[in-house]
């Protein structure tokens, strides 16, 4: 298999464990623990984001008791998550918490690994037994996190194998429903990397499957602009849906950097 280390490629090939909530390729894990080597580097990788997010997001390993409710349903195998912890009642908080993780869980792809974002496929207060939750803060969502079922089968194949296998077992929102706000000229008109940013957004996960997040362009001063989609029925967690598109939206379109909030605009570089 040919090496990829971009994020890009990350955002091209990730697979999901299926719950009900989420489009997936993968529905288990294998029962292979995360290793000390792997899990030292998922460590080393969270703290700048969470100096970053002013977040304190965490690895948990070895807690299937967590997972229990879905071990002969949705979730099989599943032990290991990213406990994401950040400021009470703080909704940018929640959009930094949903653009870092993903940072972080594109890494973990990169190394071979299967994630899920869960919101309702666990047991919420088992899993905050298991992390610290400091005063003023809350547990807000998790990752799972661990090796997909038959990896080593996985690892073998091609880059481009598992391109297609993610744009055929993920079914999205077209970019159309991605830019209800703009015409059809106003689409067809838009720059290059806008276009790529919002086809970096289609692939990205949300949190109940309900992908609120819209993108819109300005040619006036070049600028692109996230909005929730309040139509979409997910208001608990569309601000860290949006914190997931922005970032897939980043990294689709190059160099450049968001304001945070609902309408934040994108500057291009």
């Amino acid at each position: 298999m040919t090496e990829h280390t971009q994020l890009i490629d990350a955002v091209n090939i990730r697979t999901a464990v299926r719950t009900v909530n989420i489009r997936t390729a993968v529905r288990t894990y294998d029962d292979e623990p995360i290793d000390d080597d792997t899990a030292r580097q998922l460590e080393m990788a969270l703290q700048p984001i969470n100096l970053l997010g002013d977040l304190n997001i965490q690895l948990v390993r070895n807690q299937p008791k967590v997972f229990e409710a879905n071990a002969s349903g949705h979730l099989t195998n599943a032990a290991n998550y990213l406990a994401i912890v950040g400021p009470k009642n703080d909704e940018e908080a929640r959009e930094r918490a949903g653009f870092y993780a993903e940072r972080l869980v594109l890494t973990a792809t990169l190394r071979g690994l299967g994630t899920l974002w869960v919101a309702g496929s666990w047991d919420k207060d088992e899993a905050a037994k298991h992390c610290r939750v400091a005063s003023g803060q809350e547990l807000y969502l998790g990752v799972v996190i661990g090796h997909p079922k038959n990896h080593l089968e996985y690892r073998a194949k091609s880059y481009e194998d598992l391109c297609e296998a993610q744009r055929t077992h993920r079914p999205t929102k077209s970019y159309e429903q991605f830019t209800a706000t703009m015409g059809d000229e106003e689409r067809d008109s838009a720059p290059a990397w806008f276009k790529a940013g919002v086809e970096a957004a289609m692939k990205a996960p949300s949190a109940m499957n309900r992908q609120p997040i819209m993108f819109s362009y300005n040619p006036a001063d070049d600028t692109a602009a996230a909005h929730i989609d309040t139509t979409a029925g997910d208001e608990h967690h569309a601000m860290n849906d949006m914190g997931i598109a922005k970032l897939h939206f980043q990294i689709g379109a190059g160099q450049g950097q968001w304001a945070w909030g609902d309408g934040g605009l994108f500057i291009h570089k």
